[in-house]
């Protein structure tokens, strides 16, 4: 039972699982730069997606996207940190940025790979709270 919380197991499942995807990734007609891009993308706006069915979506709908959130970033704590960042390194590592450094650069912070992690922290915790608060004024406005 103690391999499955050790420090090494779990990075070498991110690796598993970011070689699974990336081979999975090559074997399609897209160009590795542009899969990247477009993960990116998709990265960078499902929070705000997420914001958007908990504000106007059903009520069933918001709850089925918080424990989707939920799932995703106890895989992130648990592989002690995103597959889906390290895939988008792997296809594209030139020009690679991470989701977390426009909000570094915008508060001032330089981009290493401790401020990444816990920035995303911190903003999840902010991500999480407001979720939470929209779905809870929803139950109390209904």
């Amino acid at each position: 039972m103690d391999t499955y919380f050790d420090m090494e197991y779990r990075k070498k499942c991110r690796k598993q699982i970011v070689a699974y995807f990336y081979e999975k990734i090559l074997d399609t007609a897209y160009p590795p730069n542009i899969s990247a891009f477009v993960m990116k993308a998709i990265h960078f706006m499902i929070p705000y997606i997420v914001y958007m069915i908990c504000l106007f979506a059903p009520l069933w709908l918001g709850i089925f996207a918080l424990v989707v959130s939920l799932l995703f970033w106890c895989l992130f704590t648990y592989l002690n940190g995103c597959f889906l960042s390290n895939i988008e390194y792997k296809l594209d590592s030139d020009r690679f940025i991470n989701i977390i450094d426009p909000y570094l650069v915008m508060f001032g912070y330089p981009m290493n790979d401790e401020n990444r992690y816990s920035g995303t922290i911190y903003l999840v915790y902010l991500y999480f709270a407001i979720v939470f608060s929209i779905l809870y004024i929803r139950f109390k406005l209904r």
